[in-house]
């Protein structure tokens, strides 16, 4: 599906490296660089392997379960020449995830705006763009994804360079397969329906599941965005009292 969607890879943009990271498998195709650890130890230590081989100022990130469905490549070019121009850190290409209002107020490029230093899932690994040398320098030994994505937050905040995120006209589409370690079933049927043969191995797929997926979502989720807004509130309002005091106070 990479292919269908990013044919380019394969002509004008052939020279751009792809690699694969996988345990023992691999992709057949001589455009595809595949990278088997076998042996692994935790995500975080695939990732540092994988990004020992990167030779690239850049590097995009697409986990092994998102399936593309779309790409616009020019609105792709014109964020990442944005982000080369300006030395950028990094940049969410994929699923925005804040109100649109609040990301216009820090808009640097046409529907991109720069993410909150503080701000949580600033290191989100969506898809997205990473100046390697900082990816390579956020990530830990022995961290599974999830602790990555809030630990590197807490790594990110003294990094050089602006984060950033796609808020409008996101260059890439695709279906998320596995959503708290289930198969996304509804995404399954989707994509058998396009003609694509998929084949369950290990995970269960979340009908299986609606009664504890139900929790997670409406009530847990519900506690969990009430402390996220209790949090930004409390933040904001705490800096409003410092920039009383001392005016040239800037958090950013």
């Amino acid at each position: 599906m990479l292919f269908k969607s990013w044919p380019s890879l394969k002509t004008s943009n052939a020279h751009v490296p792809i690699y694969l990271v996988a345990n023992s498998q691999k992709y057949n195709d001589p455009r595809i660089t595949t990278i088997n650890i076998q042996n692994e130890k935790s995500w975080s230590d695939n990732a540092i392997t994988a990004l020992a081989n990167v030779k690239t100022k850049y590097v995009m990130i697409i986990l092994e379960d998102y399936f593309f469905t779309r790409l616009d490549e020019k609105r792709l070019h014109d964020v990442f020449s944005f982000m080369k121009s300006h030395d950028t850190a990094y940049c969410q290409i994929a699923y925005n995830g804040t109100d649109i209002a609040i990301r216009k107020k820090a808009e640097v490029f046409p529907g991109v705006a720069e993410k909150d230093r503080y701000e949580l899932w600033r290191t989100s690994l969506f898809a997205c763009i990473w100046r390697t040398k900082d990816m390579a320098h956020t990530i830990k030994p022995g961290e599974n994804i999830w602790a990555f994505e809030v630990a590197g937050n807490l790594r990110s905040q003294g990094l050089y360079g602006k984060f950033l995120t796609v808020f409008e006209n996101q260059p890439v589409d695709y279906l998320n397969m596995v959503q708290q370690g289930y198969l996304n079933s509804a995404n399954i049927k989707i994509i058998n329906e396009m003609g694509i043969n998929f084949k369950r191995v290990k995970l269960e797929l979340d009908s299986d599941h609606k009664v504890k997926l139900f929790f997670y979502y409406k009530v847990f989720g519900t506690i969990k965005e009430f402390l996220r807004e209790a949090f930004f509130f409390s933040r904001n309002c705490l800096r409003s009292f410092v920039r009383i005091w001392i005016p040239s106070f800037d958090s950013n």
